[in-house]
């Protein structure tokens, strides 16, 4: 082809119209997956045949997929919908059908669009993983939106021109972002991690759909998200504001349509590689494959009348295309999560798609008295297998308390002590090192037992105190800690170092490490546990109080409750001395010195074997506190809200214990021969 052919060809491209097709026929005509991709190759809906009426919703083009009633084929109207909302799981390929609306928008209909992520740093990986790839696996996208390096371009990493408009990537937490230029396109990707209120100019949400507003009907917004907790949830907000659509399978017995509940999916326990899901309406009960092939006659079907202008969908994981996320994996998930709630709270917000609830206020101190009394304070009961301590510092006080620990994460407040003082004094410090000093318990089996960590609190006005006392103990498990200053962290996170100081003199350059502790995670871990617990059998409760605590601890536990308006903890009563102290033992727990939460049977036989021997002299009695109780029934699996976050742990394997330092006879001091050798001690 000559140069003026080409000239000619370029000329009548630019002036041809615009190929008017949905969303779903552009991405199977057009888009070809990327080799970085699971499934590299050509789009095609009918592997994630739930994602067509979405994507249909999207289009405002009449559905063949969705029905108004299950015995009505009639195609569904969509053309009235401006918004369409997507509360899902985990690998669905759900922000698949995002990336096709953009891609669908910029070819077909050009015009301003503007994609809103949580974060700048989000924004970025979305365009380096997500949108780049796309661009340049699709020839469509290509010759439209030049690469981001194009020298004299006008296109840029967070900035893409095309022919008949522009793309902005914006952060949901910059005013000017999302209140200026008009829009007919939005994307609000994973909406829930968005501040709910930015600089008191209103939510990030809202913003981004007002700009909206001068093209009415002919705009189109799409929200996807993994739901997190009620009442704060921007997704789940969206999704009750629409008409709430379920994917309905026919049963490959009866026909029965039903919407997959993961209640339906049931396993002999211990067994969940034997998972079936079973009809709601018959005595049918099949595999994933079984279920799965009647995805040609699947549908969707809205729940509720809505506003009439948001089309809102609920897509679980439980329909992620076979093979991507199988059913027996979730069963077997579900199982290990019920000793675990990081683990149980992200089943249910990235498997499940539904959102935990936090019922802070609905456990009354009271109640907590009235558990407590199976053992004494100070007394260490059967199955508790290891102990930290923690220490929260006030201007005129210490407070200084113990936990205990065993199988699953389950906890025992041990012991409770008081050192007064002013705490910018040494001598206060002195006492709370003899306090330490005589942290020694012993079990009913003769064992002697100590704090292996001990975690003190650096924040208020003795920081440097904290961090002079902390600096030479860390080789005996004395760290430093402080609540995290951003929401959704880890129970315990990254280690910084810390300059010591003394008089405004650095002392120790980096001398100190401090360790960032997620409060809010740790206090829905506590009210979820607190609250579960009442219904529980005492033996199956995971936090426990001896008797000889005061009214005034009970209170100072529940000192605070969540305020999802605000997504925060709010203060109930003056002092919450005990909640901190608890979470701080929640800390040193998750520690990576410990990492409790990520034991293992094995990990917790080999510390029975010398925590609690099973043998005896021949002529002793057994110890006679109760007997272990039996392995609890996994509670029945549902889909609806639970009072159970946020972050997962990093998933690394737990430390293997040294049972040796375990033992260590009280006459070593008061951390035992840690300083020299031991599991304390080893770098990981």
């Amino acid at each position: 082809m000559g140069a003026i052919e080409s000239f000619l060809r370029t000329i009548a491209d630019a002036l041809k119209p615009d190929e008017k097709v949905s969303i779903a026929e552009w991405a199977e005509k057009y888009r070809i997956l990327p080799p970085n991709t699971p499934e590299p190759g050509p789009w095609t809906n009918a592997r994630t045949p739930y994602l067509i009426g979405i994507m249909d919703a999207l289009s405002g083009t009449a559905s063949s997929c969705t029905r108004y009633s299950h015995d009505d084929t009639t195609p569904f109207d969509n053309s009235r919908f401006t918004l369409v909302a997507t509360m899902k799981g985990h690998q669905l390929g759900g922000s698949c059908a995002g990336e096709n609306f953009i891609g669908n928008s910029i070819c077909t209909a050009a015009g301003n669009i503007l994609s809103v992520f949580a974060t700048e740093k989000d924004a970025e990986k979305w365009e380096l993983d997500r949108f780049d790839p796309m661009r340049v696996s699709t020839k469509e996208l290509s010759k439209r939106v030049p690469p981001s390096d194009k020298k004299g371009g006008k296109t840029s990493k967070l900035q893409k021109s095309f022919p008949g408009g522009m793309m902005v990537l914006a952060t949901a937490n910059a005013v000017s972002a999302l209140k200026s230029t008009s829009v007919r396109y939005v994307l609000l990707e994973e909406v829930d991690e968005y501040a709910l209120n930015i600089d008191g100019q209103g939510n990030p949400v809202t913003l981004a759909i007002n700009r909206t507003s001068n093209f009415r009907h002919r705009a189109k917004i799409y929200a996807n998200s993994t739901p997190t907790i009620a009442g704060k949830s921007q997704i789940e907000k969206l999704y009750l504001r629409g008409d709430q659509r379920r994917y309905f399978v026919p049963c490959p017995d009866c026909d029965h349509p039903q919407y997959f509940e993961f209640k339906n999916l049931r396993w002999p326990k211990g067994e969940p590689e034997k998972a079936e899901y079973h009809c709601c309406a018959c005595s049918y009960h099949g595999t994933e494959a079984a279920w799965k092939a009647q995805y040609p006659r699947a549908y969707w079907m809205p729940t509720a009348k809505g506003d009439g202008k948001t089309a809102s969908f609920h897509l679980s994981a439980m329909y992620a295309a076979l093979g991507w996320r199988y059913w027996t994996d979730a069963a077997k998930d579900w199982e290990e999560a019920q000793t675990d709630v990081i683990k149980l709270i992200a089943f249910l917000n990235n498997f499940l798609a539904e959102c935990h609830v936090i019922k802070s206020n609905a456990v009354k101190w009271e109640q907590l008295k009235a558990r407590a009394g199976r053992y004494k304070r100070g007394e260490i009961p059967r199955g508790c297998l290891i102990l930290t301590a923690s220490v929260d510092t006030q201007k005129d006080r210490l407070e200084l308390a113990v936990d205990g620990w065993g199988r699953g994460m389950k906890n025992w407040t041990i012991d409770h002590i008081v050192v007064h003082g002013d705490t910018t004094h040494s001598s206060t410090w002195d006492e709370l090192t003899a306090a330490i000093e005589r942290l020694t318990y012993t079990n009913a089996f003769g064992v002697q037992m100590r704090p292996v960590l001990i975690g003190i609190d650096s924040g208020g006005s003795s920081t440097q105190q904290v961090y002079d006392y902390c600096r030479t103990r860390q080789h005996l498990g004395v760290y430093a800690l402080k609540g995290a200053s951003e929401r959704r962290k880890p129970v315990i996170g990254r280690a910084t170092k810390q300059d010591v100081k003394q008089d405004g003199q650095v002392v120790a350059e980096g001398g100190v490490l401090l360790w960032p502790v997620g409060t809010d995670t740790a206090k829905e871990i506590i009210s979820h546990a607190l609250l579960n617990d009442g219904d529980a059998a005492p033996e199956a409760w995971r936090i426990n109080f001896p008797e000889g605590m005061d009214d005034e601890y009970y209170q100072q536990l529940l000192a605070e409750e969540y305020n999802p308006a605000k997504d925060r903890w709010d203060k109930v009563r003056p002092r919450n001395e005990a909640l901190d102290l608890k979470v701080y033992g929640f800390a040193s727990a998750y520690h990576p010195r410990l990492r409790l939460n990520l034991y293992k049977e094995s990990d917790w036989v080999a510390l029975e074997q010398v925590i609690e021997p099973r043998t005896f002299d021949l002529f002793s009695q057994p110890p006679q506190q109760e007997a272990l109780p039996e392995p609890q029934k996994a509670p029945e699996p549902h889909t609806s809200a639970q009072a159970i976050s946020t972050e997962e742990q990093p998933q690394q394997s737990a430390p293997a214990p040294d049972t040796a330092v375990l033992q260590t006879s009280a006459k070593s001091g008061w951390m035992g021969n840690r300083a020299k050798s031991g599991w304390m001690n080893r770098r990981r």
